[in-house]
Order: structure tokens, then sequence, then C-alpha cells
């Protein structure tokens, strides 16, 4: 027997103000984590992912980086045009190293990690670095991309009710 899909929400984010509206919503609310993570695991991992193209992106073991080079000769533009029109899917897991540290934020440290990585990258004007699947992006680019990444992880939150 398969393994049932976890229930998860369908969010859209139209900016960082929303998103953080609804992580404050869900840290007020109390929620159901339907997925791997809870609210600060979520917030820490969205908001590394956010400063990674200001910062640089962690560099992986070789073997993952030349399965990174096949992967962008071959399917990452097919992954990159679904990702933009339809989201994160669930199932794929993230490399080890950007989640690093995430399991020790409670959710309260998870929303400040998040609110300072909005902040930063809001006031970014510099360079970013490129996405080792998006290639080079622009700052659009980069929100969006970081608010399809905020959409799939908090989805998997479903608040409590009453």
């Amino acid at each position: 027997m398969s393994k049932p899909k976890p229930q998860k929400r369908k969010l859209k984010f139209s900016d960082y103000d929303e998103m953080m509206v609804e992580v404050q919503a869900l840290a007020e609310s109390g929620y159901v984590s339907n997925g791997n993570w809870n609210l600060g695991q979520a917030s820490s991992h969205v908001a590394d992912w956010m400063l990674f193209p200001l910062d640089g992106f962690p560099v992986p073991p070789l073997p993952i980086r030349i399965m990174f080079w096949f992967m962008k000769k071959t399917v990452v533009p097919g992954m990159k045009r679904k990702i933009l029109a339809e989201g994160f899917k669930g199932g794929v897991m993230t490399a080890p190293e950007t989640v690093a540290g995430s399991d020790e934020y409670s959710d309260q440290q998870g929303q400040e990690k998040l609110r300072a990585a909005v902040d930063r990258v809001s006031s970014h004007t510099g360079s970013l670095y490129p996405s080792p699947l998006f290639g080079e992006m622009d700052m659009a680019m980069h929100h969006k991309v970081s608010l399809l990444h905020a959409e799939h992880h908090f989805g998997y939150l479903q608040p409590k009710l009453g």
C-alpha cells in the first residue's frame, strides 16, 4: 500500500507582507503540520533560501554537483517552467546542507529569522548569486521564487479552527 499524500493547502502570496501575515496567523491560531516540519523549521528554511542569492549558495558534495550539471543540461529547463507555472511540489528532498540547524528553531525564532530575511531581501540593491536551479535571476524573479517556495512549505501547515 502506498503512503497517503499529505494534506496541503493552496496558498497564493503576492508579496512578503501577505506571507508574513500568514505566518503570524499560524503562530497565533496554532496549526497542525501535515508535512515534515513545524512553523519554526519551515520559516527558517524559507529564510535561508531567500538569503542564498544574496550571500551565496551552499556548495554540495562533488557527486551532487556532477548530478546538478547533468540536470541543468537536461531536465532543469522544464522543471523551471513547471515550478514557475504551478509552484513547488512535495516529495523532493532538499539538499541537507540547506536545512542544517532548522530543527533548532522554535516557531518564534523561525518567524524572527524570516522577518529579518524579508527585511534584508527587500532592501537589497546589489547583484545576486545564480541559483543552482533557476540560474541568473533578477530581484523580481527572486521574489517570485521565494514566494512560491513559501507557499509550498506553509501550505503544509493547517490552521487550527476555533
